[in-house]
């Protein structure tokens, strides 16, 4: 059943020849740093450069420009394809190619930021903030993309879908924004993309390591390699994977909670407002105080402020809730009027609404 199943998986069976193809693919120089080092470490550099601007400009077009650019992918499958062999050589090898890839990415985020660092405000990009809080969906993805990579890889059939592989994980454009966080002087929520990295990279390492350990890769391996040192790593993996659920789960757990509240936040204040002039432009339940911020807009007098402090109290879980009012005034221009003055083109009226807060 499991030859079948490798069969299946593979198209075909697995042969020496095949590892030594998927071998020569992920596992860059044994002995030194080479040409496919060299090209490596420009495709990265690059792709961390143009991560950067992405992040920075908040264009998630540019930032999936950079995902399909860098080669990160490679070293992170060379390390799940060592672990389902038990190549300890090969593991040390990718894990270092991986590792100075890591270091070059946040690098250059960090430099590239230093110019700008005085002139914007991190927390309010949105492409920099959404890479700060993983949860438990970013996981369940890292993992799919883990087996979707091995299985790609290991098969010359479906290799075109690698682009797409790549653009479904993020990992330059989290440690690119780890050192654009350090350069704003915002360390906690560098610690949040740095989560995000490492969660995408552990994710992958396992499923990917499994995906080729079914597919029978470590049977047609002509080289003697060390099951012990599979076993091992996959099992410092897995529980290092483990770990990493703990602040994913609380993670959403406080998300889950926060668009609780928000919903009924919402529903209560239209509830409270009515007919009295005045609409619900927004409500907010994550912020970084841990507040709830409701918008609202309009004109005329406010419905009681205690039906809303009975409604919303029960609500809150010991949050505050702060509330700005925008008030609307409108006028009329009567363009139709004229007093001695050329008639202006397109008659009738206007109707001007200027917000003022």
């Amino acid at each position: 059943m499991a030859t079948t199943l490798a069969e299946l998986l593979h198209g075909g069976p697995v042969t020496g020849e095949e590892v030594d193809r998927v071998s020569d693919t992920l596992i860059f120089e044994r002995d030194r740093p080479g040409p496919r080092f060299l090209k490596f470490a420009i495709l990265l550099l690059l792709a961390s450069a143009i991560a950067s601007f992405g992040l920075l400009s908040d264009s998630l077009a540019v930032v999936i420009g950079a995902m399909i650019v860098a080669p990160l992918m490679l070293p992170i499958m060379g390390l799940a394809f060592s672990v389902s062999l038990g190549d300890r050589e090969g593991m040390v090898n990718t894990l270092l190619v991986s590792l100075a890839g890591i270091a070059m990415a946040v690098i250059i985020g960090f430099l590239l930021t230093l110019p700008v660092a005085p002139l914007l405000n991190p927390r309010e990009i949105q492409q920099i903030m959404n890479r700060t809080a993983p949860h438990l969906l970013d996981l369940m993805a890292a993992l799919a993309t883990g087996v979707a990579g091995a299985f790609a890889l290991s098969r010359r059939d479906v290799s075109d879908t690698l682009p797409g592989v790549a653009i479904a994980v993020s990992l330059v454009p989290p440690l690119a924004n780890v050192g654009i966080l350090l350069a704003f002087g915002e360390p906690t929520l560098a610690s949040g993309s740095l989560l995000l990295f490492v969660t995408n990279y552990v994710a992958i390492l396992v499923t990917g390591s499994l995906v080729f350990v079914l597919m029978g890769f470590r049977h047609a391996a002509l080289a003697p390699f060390d099951p012990r040192v599979r076993r091992r790593a996959l099992a410092l993996a897995t529980g290092v994977l483990l770990l990493i659920s703990i602040p994913l789960a609380l993670t959403s757990h406080r998300l889950i909670v926060a668009s609780k509240v928000a919903l009924r936040t919402n529903a209560l204040a239209r509830e409270w407002l009515g007919d009295s002039g005045y609409r619900v432009l927004s409500v907010d339940a994550e912020t970084a105080d841990g507040s709830v911020k409701l918008l609202i807009t309009g004109n005329g007098l406010l419905p009681p402020r205690h039906q809303l402090e009975t409604r919303t109290l029960p609500l809150l879980l010991g949050h505050r809730l702060d509330v700005k009012v925008i008030n609307a005034e409108s006028f009329t221009i009567d363009g139709a009027r004229s007093l001695n003055e050329a008639k202006p083109l397109g008659g009738g009226q206007a109707q001007v609404s200027m917000p003022r807060t």
